[in-house]
């Protein structure tokens, strides 16, 4: 298809002022930008005048990992905008696993998918799978830490012997052949929170042998966020590999005021010489699984623990007192009472007794039914099987537009996809919302800086050759904007609402969505990285 974007606003991706000018798409890519191109003939002319044309924006912190297997299953992100994903973030991933690791059961709410029963037995395999039919958008894959590890040892919480990590080890290098763009750690959830430094620096070793990322969600993001940066980005400087920090934040009231400390230590950090870099997601509310709210004894074995624990009343008692003290020891910190249960929402109720507490906060419940907040999570958790989702007030609200000022941070949505239920308005708005409150005069960015951020520095950070830009050559994923009635529409309180302003999305040179259309197209494909 041949397609000529005629009489817009290019903000080319590269960070370079807007300029007018035409855009014409050939066979999937771009083959000229400039004033007054020619129609070649056959070719489908598009008026765009007082449009804006950017490049398809990168979300380099999806979970989207099963969603995307799915017909429709990424259509949040293709409406805002998003024409590729990076998907395997915070250590989450579907491959590699088999039925009855328990890795399907560990993961599946979080990655946009009912099934459990996984049965990837490598990433090469899975990314196989995201390229034998067309997607709704492009994926890029991160190789997951946790899935490695539970391949390698199963569940348990403990240390790898050196079999094992020469194990993982194997993996990752066959991830990285099979282009892969790195590894993601999730070095605050059971099981990767495991692991020692040994284990990380001999994976760590491998990423940077290919030239790929380390994607980091650090240890701790609360009191202790400064020495838990400072251990994945000693990672960098040890084996060389680039590092990527995950959803760049501090949380809890007390540490409001804490973003350009942050940002000074990791400027001191690239000063010697080590590449690191970031993303952030434009709210001050996050999304996440209970289970990483519990104390690291009831995760020790993963769902199985959770259950057994919460079912158990002497453990269910100990657990909800827990909950409601500090917790002793190096690193260790209590989200939930940092924040307060008024600060929790929950969502992901699947028995009908308790579809009235979806998208409620976890005071607003235990008031309901009478109960300590802390004991009330805990019967929760039993009555469900251990697994809901929590939407988390944490993070000082102007620490967000610094970290995303930052010069070296990215945009990443880290949207849990859930096809029902209450999610986090992030998986409908985020790239809407960063081009609507954090750039031009509503915020620290300029327009053209604000869309670099989402495409042209994300592609190059994780390797995605010939995308990111709209410049000749590029592969034509590409967004069609109309500045005047651009508008982030998903709420708290509404959050499956789609954005404004978006007019056309084109993947691979194909429209794959535009205004009016009720079913988008699926034109994606797996995107294997420069490694």
């Amino acid at each position: 298809m041949t397609v000529l974007l005629r009489g817009g606003t290019v903000i080319d991706g590269t960070g370079a002022p807007p300029q007018r000018a035409d855009v014409l798409v050939a066979a999937g890519r771009i083959a000229a930008v400039g004033p007054a191109l020619a129609a070649p003939v056959g070719c489908v002319v598009e008026d765009v005048q007082g449009r804006e044309i950017v490049p398809g924006f990168v979300d380099t912190h999806a979970h989207d990992d099963l969603a995307i297997l799915d017909d429709q299953g990424c259509v949040p992100k293709l409406r805002q905008g998003v024409t590729t994903v990076v998907v395997g973030n915070c250590g989450h991933g579907c491959a590699p696993t088999t039925p009855g690791s328990g890795l399907g059961e560990m993961f599946a709410p979080v990655l946009g998918g009912e099934r459990t029963d996984l049965s990837f037995d490598s990433v090469r395999a899975y990314a196989e799978t995201v390229a034998a039919a067309p997607r709704t958008v492009n994926a890029a894959v991160l190789a997951a830490h946790a899935a490695l590890r539970v391949a390698a040892m199963g569940p348990e919480a403990r240390a790898a012997s050196a079999r094992e990590v020469d194990a993982m080890c194997g993996q990752l290098h066959d991830a990285m052949e099979a282009g892969a763009a790195g590894l993601s750690l999730g070095l605050l959830y059971a099981p990767g929170n495991a692991a020692g430094r040994s284990e990380l620096e001999e994976l760590a070793r491998v990423v940077a042998a290919h030239d790929g990322v380390l994607a980091a969600h650090v240890r701790n993001e609360g009191d202790h966020v400064l020495a838990s940066i400072d251990e994945v980005v000693a990672l960098g400087a040890e084996t060389g590999c680039a590092i990527h920090l995950s959803h760049l934040k501090v949380t809890g009231p007390r540490n409001a005021g804490s973003m350009p400390r942050i940002l000074d230590r990791l400027d001191a950090h690239r000063a010697s010489g080590i590449d690191v870099t970031a993303d952030v997601y434009p709210y001050a509310a996050g999304s996440t699984t209970t289970s990483t709210l519990l104390p690291s004894w009831a995760l020790r074995d993963g769902m199985a623990s959770v259950r057994r624990a919460v079912r158990d009343p002497g453990a269910h008692r100990r657990l909800a007192a827990e909950l409601a003290r500090p917790w002793e020891g190096a690193g260790l910190e209590n989200t939930l009472l940092a924040i307060g249960p008024s600060n929790a929402l929950l969502a992901g109720f699947s028995s009908s007794s308790s579809s009235a507490y979806e998208g409620r906060t976890l005071a607003e419940i235990a008031a309901a039914r009478e109960q300590d907040p802390y004991a009330c999570l805990v019967d929760l958790l039993a009555e469900e099987g251990g697994s809901l989702t929590a939407v988390l007030f944490h993070t000082d609200p102007e620490g967000v537009g610094q970290a995303l000022s930052w010069p070296h941070s990215m945009v990443g949505s880290d949207g849990l996809p859930n096809r029902s239920g209450y999610v986090h308005p992030r998986l409908y708005g985020t790239f809407v919302r960063v081009l609507t409150e954090y750039a031009g005069a509503s915020g620290p960015l300029s327009r053209a800086e604000a869309v670099h951020r989402m495409t042209g520095l994300s592609a190059r950070r994780f390797g995605l050759r010939g995308r990111g830009t709209v410049e000749p050559g590029s592969v034509a994923d590409l967004v069609v904007l109309d500045p005047v009635a651009l508008e982030d529409r998903a709420t708290f309180a509404e959050p499956r609402r789609h954005p404004g302003g978006v007019e056309r999305v084109l993947v691979g040179g194909e429209v794959a969505w535009r205004l009016g259309q009720d079913v988008p197209e699926s034109r994606g494909t797996y995107v294997p990285t420069l490694s």
